[in-house]
């Protein structure tokens, strides 16, 4: 089970690197102090023998390409706010020889706050781009210093960027970068040293090497390194990594490369979101590879007069996958929906969880508790799944979250979405349940209390939240949210359930009494949306006048955040699962149905327009919910006794889904991205809700395996915990068990071991 986050084989480095200054310098190319733009550093070094092991930290502002005699060896640092920015470990042994060596790195710096990118505060001079290297090679120390050399790569930098994206033409021109210059049986460049950066802030007169301001004592990079296959693109399927071309261009000419989302008889669709690379040529045949990260279905190549293009390829850059988890069960089409979910989580996980390997790429706050859960039921490495929290556990001074993190969007702090935030609650709660470790949910906690206490505020008379601000987005269906909301009640109800059930973990007992108390305050206020006539709660209540409309998320949001009492799961259920009465609708379309696959716009009410009057028989249907919040309607099935459902349920992926993108999940039933990780839902839900594999205590002690087969005839798989994996086949009679922890089963523990139990 891959959960210590060291990339030196598991092993501590606190002795390969003890606290205090490091003595490596932070380094950059001279004359470069604004803009967009990329310098290569070097140092030749001679080695008498190669020692078991060379540990290296690495860092810089804003990112690196580390090479060792001319071979890759990482890339990063990872995506963070730069106050508390980790630093990237490699063992440099395997790539180093007795004899000269170089050590090599490209590194750039972003004009602009990215949507992967947010820029360190303006009090220091490595805001202008700054590399920091150092590495022991037994006795010895390797650093960034002045006898690096180094040199600014003249024409590597981005036109300026527009739209969502917001990410311009990445420029690669090799005229400034000589073949061989990574190669220590080459010739040396011949570049200027290398000029060090300060750090200087009020009241310091400078410190060139870490630890220094903003970025404080760093951290250890908490995550594996992005790994992935050489592949050619098609456009039967998504892919996301750098850009790699063989061409040979004449000097000063381009070759543009535009990654594309939605491709028609090999052109790019007028609709489509795309993102571009140049790469400018030397007269040359070259491999030329992008920095940036570009995903699509469709790779177009516009290329001059007189060049010839050998390849282009993409080189994907995914979070590993590890482990030998599967699922299988007696209908193919979920089958193919679980690798097709787990294949969307892939593409949607890097050095943090995305939103979309295509448009964005940004680290949006609540999209990313689905690609969690897919990780924690499929992935034996959970680095990435801890990352998340703790990577978006970057409140505003209110307490809030930002919708997104560590990119443009905190910087700017444009708008807030507080259910956005709710949801990050939850991927906390995942932790709690599925890694159970003390310190971390002790760190994360006061961020949890920030954002449930942000509510307060709102709270009215009857102990409900009323009139709260901010982009209530639910979901890109039809909600109600004026008035008391009730989706968004019932999300605050979920997260003061389970901040109450965390600190009372931690025997923080006067805070979880706190949240106890004010959970039972909003259960008797929410009374107010139940429609004893229709048996539904509906969406939005407003003192004084009719709200009859009613939701699957506000049905399902009364289960999961408590406040629905238990005799109303049955007929709450019904309401969820009837098919005559769930209708298709969204904002952006106010006169009819949101067909699924009708390539609607999505969002069409973000800039202010008065939402549209209900099309739909509000009285009689109810409106279903979209891929992202289908997990809360299917965790309410579960929690109302009906897991059994939930087959069938699943069915939606392939009779809507599919259609759009066979190999990954669209953003929504009828538009948006064709690789959302927040669709991914269903491959979660096999692997918890059919298979029944689930934490029964905190950090996986004890497993939970209660399998419902619904329609189905057999099913098995194997899912990760701390021990292990777990293993259950289920089928007609009988259910065995392989585990390598204590489970409960029918109402028994069993120990750990192979059990064959009777059904």
């Amino acid at each position: 089970m891959s959960t210590d986050p060291s990339p030196l084989g598991g092993r501590s480095t606190q002795s390969e690197f003890p606290p205090g200054r490091w003595r490596a310098r932070w380094i950059w190319a001279g004359g470069i102090n604004q803009g967009r733009h990329t310098v290569a550093l070097r140092r030749a070094v001679d080695l008498d023998a190669v020692p078991d092991t060379v540990p290296a930290r690495l860092s810089a502002v804003a990112r690196y390409t580390l090479f060792v005699n001319g071979t890759e060896v990482a890339r990063g640092p990872v995506r963070a706010n730069p106050r508390r920015q980790p630093f990237d470990v490699v063992d440099l042994a395997a790539h180093l020889r007795p004899g000269p060596n170089v050590i090599g790195a490209i590194a750039w710096l972003y004009a602009d706050p990215m949507p992967w990118w947010l820029p360190p505060p303006a009090a220091n001079d490595t805001r202008f781009g700054a590399f920091v290297f150092e590495a022991r090679a037994g006795g010895d120390w390797l650093v960034s210093d002045e006898t690096w050399t180094a040199a600014a790569l003249d024409g590597w930098t981005a036109t300026p960027g527009a739209g969502v994206s917001a990410r311009g033409v990445e420029i690669v021109d090799l005229r400034s970068l000589p073949a061989g210059w990574h190669d220590p049986d080459g010739d040396d460049p011949g570049w200027r040293p290398a000029v060090t950066r300060r750090a200087t802030t009020a009241g310091e007169s400078g410190r060139p090497e870490p630890p220094s301001y903003p970025g404080g004592p760093l951290g250890e990079r908490p995550i594996a390194f992005l790994t992935g296959a050489l592949v050619t693109p098609d456009d039967r399927r998504v892919i996301a990594g750098t850009v790699v071309v063989d061409a040979e261009v004449p000097a000063g000419e381009g070759i543009t490369v535009r990654a594309t989302e939605l491709v028609g008889n090999g052109a790019l669709l007028e609709t489509d979101h795309d993102s571009t690379v140049r790469f400018v040529g030397d007269g040359t045949r070259r491999v030329m590879e992008s920095f940036d990260v570009y995903g699509g279905r469709g790779f177009v190549v516009d290329a001059p007069a007189g060049a010839t293009v050998h390849s282009v390829r993409v080189r994907e850059r995914l979070y590993p996958v590890e482990g030998d988890a599967f699922f299988e069960c007696s209908d193919d089409r979920l089958n193919a929906i679980y690798e097709v979910g787990r294949r969307t989580v892939s593409l949607n996980s890097m050095d943090g969880y995305l939103d979309c390997p295509t448009r964005e790429q940004r680290a949006w706050t609540g999209d990313a508790v689905v690609h969690q859960m897919v990780d924690l039921t499929t992935n034996a490495d959970w680095r990435l799944a801890r990352w998340h929290p703790a990577l978006t556990a970057s409140p505003r001074a209110d307490g809030m979250l930002p919708m997104a993190v560590a990119g443009d969007i905190e910087h700017t702090d444009f708008t807030i979405i507080p259910d956005w935030a709710l949801h990050w609650v939850h991927s906390v709660h995942n932790l709690y349940r599925y890694v159970g470790d003390r310190d971390e949910v002790a760190r994360l906690l006061p961020v949890v209390e920030g954002v449930v206490r942000w509510f307060e505020p709102f709270l009215d008379d009857h102990g409900c939240l009323l009139d709260v601000f901010g982009w209530l987005i639910i979901d890109w269906a039809s909600v109600h949210t004026d008035g008391v909301s009730g989706a968004l009640n019932g999300l605050w109800g979920r997260a003061l359930l389970e901040y109450a059930e965390m600190a009372e973990w931690l025997e923080d007992h006067g805070r979880a009494r706190w949240a106890t108390a004010r959970h039972g305050a909003l259960r008797a206020g929410f009374e107010r949306l139940w429609d004893a006539e229709r048996d539904r709660y509906v969406d939005s209540f407003i003192p004084g006048r009719s709200r009859p409309m009613a939701s699957q998320h506000t049905q399902s949001a009364a289960i999961v955040g408590g406040l629905a009492p238990f005799d109303r799961y049955d007929r709450l259920v019904e309401v969820l699962t009837d098919e005559d009465r769930l209708v298709h609708a969204m904002f952006g379309r106010g006169d009819g149905p949101a067909e699924p696959n009708s390539e609607l716009p999505i969002g069409g009410y973000l800039r202010g327009a008065p939402l549209p009057d209900p099309w739909w028989d509000v009285e009689r249907d109810v409106v279903r919910a979209q891929p992202f919040f289908r997990y809360v309607v299917h965790d309410a099935v579960a929690l109302a006794g009906r897991a059994e459902l939930l087959p069938n349920l699943l069915l939606d992926w392939d009779r809507w889904a599919m259609k759009r993108c066979a190999t990954s999940w669209t953003e929504t039933w009828y538009g948006g991205t064709v690789s959302h990780g927040w669709s991914s839902t269903p491959t979660r839900d096999l692997v918890q809700r059919v298979l029944g594999i689930e934490p029964a205590e905190p950090g996986f002690a004890v497993a939970s395996v209660e399998p419902e087969l619904g329609p189905l005839h057999w099913a098995r798989g194997a899912a990760p915990c701390p021990a292990g994996m777990i293993r259950v086949d289920v089928r007609p009679g009988r259910i065995t068990v392989q585990s390598p922890i204590p489970f409960d089963l029918l109402g028994a523990r069993y120990d750990p071991g192979r059990h064959d139990v009777t059904a």
